[in-house]
């Protein structure tokens, strides 16, 4: 079947959903369906796709028009430098987040060695990309998700940075290991009420455990005393 054909259709479908990156979305999922770039999909409209592919690429514009994150429908996000792996056990990363990355790179560049803790790892994205970033800085990450922990070691291993990092299952005031150079953290700051308010894919979706920051959106930060 022909390629263009195939993300018409689907445009279309997306579309009427009201989903606003209807066309990117279906270029996107096509990708993963045939396992080729997505610059592949755009430079190579005549590409005759299998029925194999076809199916797999209509099962997933099916779970998206439910309003499924395109994320969790493939399963991996990039973020900074790198393509990390997530599920809908953990908060899909955020541009916006890169800014930590950032900010730390540029408050330590002058510095060879550092060690320091993440609170709240999610999927691991902040502390890997900052240990990618600089080849002898340690991290230890801890997080209250099991989940959460299991992903982050798989991006660990995939970005080569696992002998670096120690991961603990810990809410933070539970947990005194050593002393740091920096703690960061990008915690839940959502108020509970909000929730319903937001938009359909991160309320039905993503997990509220990383979203809710409980009456006015700071308990945790007030929690752990970092207020």
């Amino acid at each position: 079947m022909n390629l263009q054909i195939i993300i018409n259709s689907a445009y279309q479908d997306l579309k009427k959903s009201n989903i606003k990156s209807a066309l990117i979305d279906s270029e996107i999922l096509l990708s993963q369906a045939i396992n080729k770039s997505r610059e592949f999909i755009i430079l190579n409209s005549n590409y005759n796709v299998s029925e194999k592919e076809y199916w797999y690429f209509k099962e997933m514009v099916n779970q998206r028009l439910r309003g499924k994150p395109i994320a969790y429908i493939t399963g991996k996000k990039f973020f900074w430098k790198d393509e990390f792996i997530i599920n809908e056990k953990v908060l899909i990363p955020r541009p916006d987040t890169e800014i930590i990355v950032e900010q730390v790179l540029k408050i330590f560049k002058n510095k060879t060695k550092i060690n320091f803790l993440d609170i709240g790892i999610g999927s691991g994205c902040i502390l890997l990309s900052i240990l990618k970033e600089r080849k002898d800085f340690r991290a230890t990450g801890i997080d209250i998700s099991n989940y959460a922990l299991k992903v982050c070691k798989i991006n660990a291993y995939k970005l080569g940075v696992k002998n670096r990092i120690k991961l603990f299952k810990s809410d933070i005031d539970k947990f005194n290991k050593e002393k740091y150079d920096l703690i960061i953290s990008n915690p839940p700051y959502i108020k509970n009420l909000d929730l319903t308010y937001l938009e359909k894919d991160i309320a039905k979706f993503e997990p509220k455990i990383a979203l809710n920051g409980g009456l006015d959106g700071i308990s945790e930060i007030r929690k752990n005393n970092w207020t």
